[in-house]
């Protein structure tokens, strides 16, 4: 349990009493921090995506760039 809510813990530090009763008392809280987990998870997953293609085009942008500048017409 600890992990599923290790994010909304680290949100909310100074409420970590009343969030551990409330998902030890009520499903539809638990269910709100099983699903606050998961979305935490997704925009971990698309920020590391999103720095890779970030690089990835600068890449390319370089490679692209040398290619061009060193291109001489036939």
């Amino acid at each position: 349990m600890v992990e599923r809510i290790r994010s909304l813990l680290a949100r909310f530090s100074e409420d970590e009493d009343t969030v551990r009763q409330l998902v030890a008392a009520e499903p539809c809280f638990d269910a709100l921090c099983h699903e606050y987990r998961k979305v935490i998870d997704l925009l971990e997953a698309y920020e590391m995506q999103s720095k890779w293609l970030r690089e990835r085009k600068a890449f390319l942008e370089e490679e692209l760039l040398a290619r061009i500048e060193g291109h001489r017409p036939q």
